[in-house]
């Protein structure tokens, strides 16, 4: 559509669960960084768009970084927690932050401009992430998805054209069960956390952790997500050599990320960035302890000199 360039942002690799909704991946991308395979087909649609790919882990201490400079955000995340992060950012840079969200038939969106619509936590304050339903076991339909994503889209281009978005200081609702939609007004919040006559954009929302388990991508399994310190920037092909040296087989390997089995219960997958999703850890104690051992310890050779402006990754004190 004349876009310039794009930066795309997701730490999680392809899972095979994800191809009847996720139209640009393959069964031959099972493995490989969500972002990455993105990027690659997005290219052959028209190469002469200019294209950022991020591993990164989007959250309080990263989102400022992971926006900044852009001219518009559109969200497609699936945790409250990183949609607050997010939501602040884009206030203290003032950057316009068009949200959606959907959950078995149902999807919203709306278009978060600062200083003259309401924000994200003016429409869903106090939320918590271990509260709201997961797409992994309440499932979501693929038509709602591309409803709402069309939508995000549609505003985007307004904005880009200078045309007053349709949904500034609107919620869209849609229900493909019934074919119901909604638009509902929406209004600001006095004591809006975060753009409230009080508000601070430096407080901290909720306290981040370095573990989350999040659903699992394979029936049975647990899956947790561990996030370092900070971007480690990793060498994916030092990383690959230890691999090998260590006898663990390599699932999937990109330019951006690394799937291998670890042990015959436990498989990881491993970003550039250094976030590592663990499946089959039962436990966020043994998710921490298989971190540690491939990545704070045992693989700290592959590591580069890491750029101080990557080093905005913290995760809690006490690692």
């Amino acid at each position: 559509m004349g876009i310039g360039k794009l930066r795309l942002v997701d730490r999680d690799v392809i899972e095979l669960s994800n191809l009847h909704r996720q139209i640009l991946f393959s069964p031959e991308d099972v493995g490989l960084p969500k972002a990455e395979i993105a990027v690659k087909k997005l290219q052959k649609l028209n190469p002469d768009v200019k294209f950022e790919t991020l591993t990164s882990s989007l959250n309080d201490d990263s989102a400022e970084y992971i926006v900044r400079g852009s001219d518009i955000v559109i969200d497609g995340l699936d945790s409250i927690y990183a949609r607050y992060a997010l939501n602040r950012a884009c206030l203290k840079l003032n950057i316009p932050y068009i949200f959606g969200s959907a959950i078995e038939t149902t999807g919203s969106a709306s278009t978060f401009i600062p200083k003259k619509t309401p924000c994200l936590e003016c429409l869903y304050p106090n939320l918590r992430d271990e509260d709201l339903p997961k797409c992994g076991t309440e499932g979501v339909h693929p038509s709602v998805l591309t409803v709402v994503s069309s939508v995000q889209v549609s505003e985007a281009i307004k904005l880009i054209v200078g045309k007053e978005p349709s949904l500034a200081g609107y919620l869209f609702y849609a229900d493909i069960r019934d074919l119901n939609f909604d638009k509902i007004k929406i209004a600001r919040q006095d004591d809006c956390k975060a753009c409230g006559n009080n508000a601070s954009l430096s407080e901290q929302v909720l306290p981040r952790k370095l573990v989350e388990e999040i659903c699992g991508r394979e029936r049975g399994k647990s899956v947790h997500v561990v996030t370092p310190k900070e971007d480690l920037q990793l060498d994916l092909i030092a990383v690959e050599h230890e691999l090998s040296r260590r006898d663990l087989k390599i699932k999937a390997r990109g330019n951006y990320g690394v799937t291998f089995s670890y042990g015959p219960e436990i498989s990881v997958s491993l970003v550039k960035s250094g976030v590592a999703t663990v499946v089959g850890a039962n436990t966020e104690q043994k998710a921490l302890e298989v971190f540690d051992e491939l990545v704070v310890s045992g693989l700290r050779t592959p590591l580069r000199k890491v750029d101080p402006k990557f080093k905005v990754m913290l995760a809690s004190p006490a690692h």
